[in-house]
């Protein structure tokens, strides 16, 4: 890997949150959110996805593109993609041949992102800094 190369790349979207709790509603609009479920996927496939591994994540364990693929009744490279983009988001990881939720909740991994983000900020911010230094830029 170069150093140019991301290691996760992050897209928050703010989208208008769902007027009343729903399930279904709630999960496409945090896929929204990540910038996983997009507006030509008309049958929300990516949402079908990540439901479907929420609702393993209690068992402790993922799922092989294999079985998401036949759970949602996709082809293993139309899984594969979904997944690359889950992984991609930060919401998804793959270990051991299978995929699962990165947290062992969705809260918890939307707390692990969010720390992610702040760390990415964090360095951005030293080395606008260190910049800053450099030229003899003051903040103020």
């Amino acid at each position: 890997m170069t150093s140019e190369e991301a290691l996760a790349k992050y897209v928050l979207l703010d989208v208008r949150l769902p007027p009343s709790v729903d399930f279904d509603e709630d999960v496409e609009w945090i896929c929204r959110c990540f910038g996983f479920l997009e507006s030509r996927d008309k049958e929300k496939t990516a949402a079908k996805i990540f439901k479907t591994m929420l609702k393993v994540t209690k068992e402790g364990k993922g799922l092989s593109s294999d079985e998401l693929a036949e759970k949602i009744g996709l082809t293993r490279g139309t899984m594969v993609h979904h997944l690359n983009k889950l992984i991609q988001s930060g919401l998804a990881i793959h270990r051991e041949g299978r995929y699962e939720l990165r947290g062992t909740s969705l809260q918890r991994t939307v707390q692990e992102i969010k720390r992610d983000i702040s760390r990415i900020f964090e360095n951005v911010e030293h080395a606008a800094q260190s910049i800053d230094e450099k030229l003899g830029l003051t903040y103020r």
